[in-house]
């Protein structure tokens, strides 16, 4: 029996079949990414007869809603690039958005959303997250150098902090990467109290 790769997070409205690795580190990065407020997949027609799991990736960003169009082997087929353009025009997209292998695995981001990521299914002390919280309240947007030193848990900080990023309670900007500079906010598009699983993944 073969079984599927799936990838949920908390701004994915459904199960996402994951093809590679490396889409599967787009929608991490996606997923941690505080400009992306929801990930959708339109799969593909029931009559499709291929194996591998197809479909579109479809971000809705604070700059608009896009169908992704992930590049690893030189671009889509005609039919496939049809099909992406179909899709886009059906979920009243902005536009489309290329990302190829440069894009997904350019550091310090790459490493930093794999690193949080596998804090993911943490379960986190209620005293632990409010205490968390309190301080981002308090002070605002800061750095996990100073979060650490003002959020007093229970558990590790830096660990229960990773967990938070991943539930959406909070936010990590990893660009700058997880160093002492790197920096929290408070989420803004909520957090989802359900310990979320990424199967397979």
């Amino acid at each position: 029996m073969k079984t599927k790769n799936l990838f949920i997070g908390f701004k994915s409205s459904r199960a996402i079949p994951v093809r590679n690795g490396l889409t599967r580190d787009f929608l991490v990065q996606s997923t941690l990414d505080g400009g992306v407020c929801r990930i959708d997949y339109q799969p593909v027609p029931r009559a499709e007869s291929s194996i591998v799991p197809r479909g579109t990736i479809i971000l809705e960003r604070s700059d608009g809603r896009f169908a992704i169009d992930i590049v690893l082997d030189g671009g889509p087929a005609c039919g496939q690039a049809a099909e992406l353009l179909e899709v886009a025009f059906a979920r009243q997209c902005s536009g489309i958005m290329v990302v190829d292998a440069n894009d997904i695995m350019a550091e310090p981001r790459l490493s930093s959303a794999r690193e949080v990521w596998n804090y993911r299914n943490m379960r986190i002390h209620a005293d632990d997250r409010a205490e968390i919280v309190g301080a981002l309240e308090n002070e605002g947007p800061t750095t996990l150098a100073r979060l650490g030193e003002i959020a007093m848990t229970r558990s590790d900080t830096r660990a229960a902090i990773y967990a938070m990023a991943c539930d959406g309670t909070i936010e990590l900007d990893l660009r700058c990467g997880l160093g002492p500079d790197g920096l929290v906010l408070p989420g803004r598009f909520g957090g989802s109290t359900t310990l979320l699983t990424a199967f397979g993944a």
